[in-house]
């Protein structure tokens, strides 16, 4: 299992959303769409899967 990281688009730090996922699963789902509360700017942002960072492949953006 991988965690996955988003980027916050205000501040630019890695967000975590408390979603684990196997990269297999990412892959099919990367066009579905997390949306959570930002704990560096206060607000709630939408972002693609695909733009995931994953904790195991050292912050790597899934493909």
């Amino acid at each position: 299992m991988d965690r996955l990281y988003f980027a916050c688009p205000t501040t630019g730090r890695k967000v975590d959303v408390g979603i684990e996922s196997e990269l297999d699963t990412v892959l099919r789902i990367k066009s579905e769409h997390v949306t959570s509360a930002c704990p560096h700017c206060g607000q709630r942002h939408e972002w693609l899967v695909r733009d995931a960072y994953l904790s195991k492949a050292g912050l790597s953006k899934a493909a």
